[in-house]
């Protein structure tokens, strides 16, 4: 009897190992941007979000996001001034939990996506404001029209990714503009001019 209850409890025990996750390891993340190299590194899209808020008749914060972006950014590591990012939008993607809202989201009252299927952010100056912060300056350009925009940066970490093997670096960012800049009147001021921006973003090493 004892004999028959440790054989059922030693087969128990090798079952549950046998079904165990592996272990993943972790990453290895830095908020060092020197921990990984220079060069060109390109967008996840899987692990980034532009989530812009508005505000909505004086009563909330409207929250809405787009849904498909690129980007690209040579990275100097040893003197992150002289990095370069490229970022395209496309307005088409617009995700407001709504769809009626999206729909007129996208016409020509508002993003007018047919005529105007892209938005883009090019850097034109970048600023250290300190170990793992920055300002980021560039001509940002929506329905047709191109205007200076900054950017509040902040780098969350960096390191080599525990799955792919390749050098990645993440940040978030926040910034502010004002929709009818860029012809975007409609509404204003029932619904708020300023548009906040909050951004997150993981860029891996190109190959």
């Amino acid at each position: 009897m004892i004999r028959s209850r440790l054989f059922i409890a030693c087969m128990a025990m090798l079952a549950t190992l046998a079904i165990a996750p592996t272990p993943v390891a972790r990453a290895d993340a830095s908020p060092d941007i020197k921990d990984i190299p220079s060069g060109a590194y390109q967008l996840d899209p899987n692990h980034a979000s532009i989530v812009f808020k508005i505000n909505h008749l004086g009563f909330s914060r409207y929250t809405a996001r787009f849904d498909k972006m690129e980007a690209t950014l040579n990275l100097n590591n040893t003197a992150p001034e002289q990095s370069a990012l490229n970022v395209t939008i496309y307005p088409n993607s617009i995700d407001a939990n709504n769809t009626k809202l999206e729909e007129e989201l996208r016409g020509d009252k508002w993003f007018d996506v047919i005529k105007f299927p892209r938005a883009s952010f090019q850097s034109t100056k970048i600023e250290r404001t300190g170990p793992a912060t920055g300002k980021v300056t560039g001509d940002f350009t929506l329905m047709g029209v191109t205007r200076s925009l900054t950017l509040d940066v902040t780098l969350v970490g960096a390191g080599t990714h525990p799955m792919i093997k390749k050098p990645v670096l993440g940040f978030s960012a926040t910034g502010t503009f004002r929709r009818s800049d860029y012809g975007l009147n409609n509404l204003v001021p029932m619904v708020g001019d300023d548009v906040t921006l909050e951004i997150e973003a993981e860029f891996d090493k190109a190959e």
